[in-house]
């Protein structure tokens, strides 16, 4: 188990981010404090890398990796340095490993107080490990490229972190992936709700459009009812005036027909 937050921190943090990085390789394993059985002449015997990355493998629930049953060894593990274990990671782990034939064994001191220089890679050469040239840049960060995961890890400040050269980006924790995800998702309704506004904007220009359009019309239905009014009282005006001859008509037929009419 990790001795303080520091080693819990970079463990965690590595596995969470390789757990990602392999979500989608169903026959990828990445273990984190598993009892990682093997044989040797004396019988079975287990070790517990602090971080082991397994190719060729089911992804599932184990209880402990046995090799004989698994048919495969790690390919990659790391160890990070403890004040209770820390002279077995360049000792008798190394060995173990190396025996076993794990092909990268890398080993991480973030502090620097019990290992120089305080990130080693060691690959596998002819079964014997053979330490890998790493960088050193100005601002003191170390980095070496690991061929078997096929990115590089990075020690900055205290900090270890793993860089993918094919996406030219770090390979996110779990918490930074739940934080990138959220802010995606923050992104996203931020997006939707510009839309929406957009929409809103448009459908509000339409409805004030609707209403402007729908007043001209009222007041265009007001004036066709007032010329209908005014053609209305023409029509009776007319029909009256009509009638008016009509009876102007009989009255004179009427006084015609009086006899006794001079």
């Amino acid at each position: 188990m990790p001795e303080n937050s520091l080693q819990a921190n970079t463990i965690l943090g590595q596995y969470g981010a390789l757990s990602l990085h392999f979500e989608r390789h169903p026959n990828t394993f990445v273990g984190t404090d598993l009892l990682l059985y093997y044989r040797d002449a004396k019988g079975r015997v287990a070790v517990a890398p602090d971080l082991m990355v397994i190719f060729g493998v089911p992804d599932k629930v184990r209880r402990s990796y046995k090799v004989w049953e698994e048919g495969k060894v790690p390919d990659f593990v790391l160890e990070v340095a403890s004040e209770g274990t820390y002279e077995n990671d360049l000792g008798s782990k190394k060995d173990k490993y190396e025996r076993m034939g794990v092909p990268e064994y890398c080993v991480v001191d973030p502090k620097g107080d019990m290992h120089r220089p305080r990130l080693q890679l060691f690959r596998l050469e002819g079964g014997v490990y053979k330490r890998v040239s790493g960088r050193s840049d100005p601002d003191g960060s170390l980095a070496v490229t690991s061929e078997t995961l096929g990115l590089e890890l990075r020690l900055e400040d205290d900090r270890l972190r793993l860089w993918d050269p094919e996406t030219q980006d770090y390979l996110r924790e779990h918490q930074e992936e739940h934080v990138g995800r959220l802010k995606e998702r923050a992104g996203r309704l931020k997006e939707r709700a510009g839309r929406l506004k957009e929409r809103a904007g448009r459908l509000k220009e339409r409805t004030e459009r609707l209403e402007e359009r729908a007043g001209r019309l009222q007041e265009r239905a007001g004036r066709l009812q007032e010329r209908a009014g005014r053609l209305q009282e023409r029509d009776q005006r007319i029909a009256a005036e009509q009638r008016v001859r009509e009876l102007e008509t009989e009255l004179a037929d009427l006084n015609a027909r009086r006899p006794g009419k001079p």
